[in-house]
């Protein structure tokens, strides 16, 4: 019964750390043109869902607040960063609506940064559930050009009668385009036991037009489970393989309008199998 009651704990963590992902449409490079991002809107049927983005006075992101609903249910979401002097993220923390509804107020992130390698070494979220307290800690690994290719977390729990050690839990691969400018692929792992080995459990493969993406954060993006803002340029193509039951595989293919900067105004995006279609807005300064 301990067993089966870790295992699911262990689940309704992953969960947990996933949902930062659902939303996803070194240092930063912050914005390089003349214009800013601040605003995305979206509406696929029924379900309208809006992004706002909030930057500081050097042009860096410190806010992503989405606010919509998707099926019936909210995906109100605030992402607030917090930089220190230099631009590097000291800490994140995360408000949601589906949080909320899990007895969580907040997630706060921490992140390590080694000034003499000029990267992000690793981060550490709690949880504080009734009962016993969950910790994952992430260690991030760099390819030679600098860019993250692996987020490995490490999860504990204590307050349990026999308290859970740090273990592998989930592994996030990334790879990149030949030009490195672009995420070409991701792939998570997931162990089904604590402890166990990792068995994959998804996968995404991207293309990209020539244009430039609206927001481009790079590694910051991927630290920050923002993983489409790393890129260069805009996905046409986003093919999503669900290993563990691949009744839920589908594609998403994209056009675009382009304003006269040759980023994105608005785009058209259609989901196969299903045929829905996601129709987006975006806003600069």
């Amino acid at each position: 019964m301990k067993r089966i009651g870790t295992g699911l704990l262990i689940i309704f963590v992953l969960f947990l750390a996933s949902c930062q992902k659902e939303i996803d449409w070194g240092l930063g490079g912050g914005n390089t043109t003349s214009q800013l991002l601040i605003r995305i809107k979206s509406q696929t049927g029924a379900d309208t869902t809006q992004l706002d983005y909030y930057y500081d006075a050097n042009k860096r992101i410190i806010q992503e607040k989405t606010t919509g609903v998707s099926g019936g249910i909210s995906v109100d979401n605030d992402l607030f960063i917090y930089r220190n002097a230099s631009g590097i993220i000291t800490s994140s923390v995360q408000k949601a609506a589906a949080l909320i509804a899990a007895g969580i107020d907040s997630i706060k992130t921490r992140y390590n940064y080694n000034t003499s390698t000029s990267k992000y070494t690793s981060s550490v979220f709690d949880l504080a559930i009734p009962g016993f307290s969950v910790t994952d800690s992430a260690v991030y690994t760099y390819d030679a050009s600098g860019k993250i290719t692996r987020d490995a977390h490490y999860l504990s729990v204590s307050g349990l009668p026999i308290p859970l050690p740090p273990l592998l839990g989930l592994q996030n691969d990334y790879t990149y385009s030949a030009s490195g400018t672009d995420l070409a692929g991701i792939q998570q792992l997931a162990a089904t036991a604590p402890g166990g080995p990792l068995s994959p459990v998804s996968a995404q493969a991207f293309s990209f037009d020539s244009k430039i993406n609206p927001l481009i954060i790079l590694n910051e993006g991927i630290l920050l489970a923002r993983t489409g803002l790393f890129n260069a340029h805009n996905a046409t193509k986003t093919v999503v393989t669900n290993t563990v039951s691949p009744a839920n595989d589908f594609t998403m293919d994209y056009t675009y309008k382009y304003n006269s900067v040759n980023k994105p105004d608005s785009s058209f995006g259609t989901r196969t199998p299903g045929g829905a279609i996601t129709v987006s807005k975006y806003f600069y300064q």
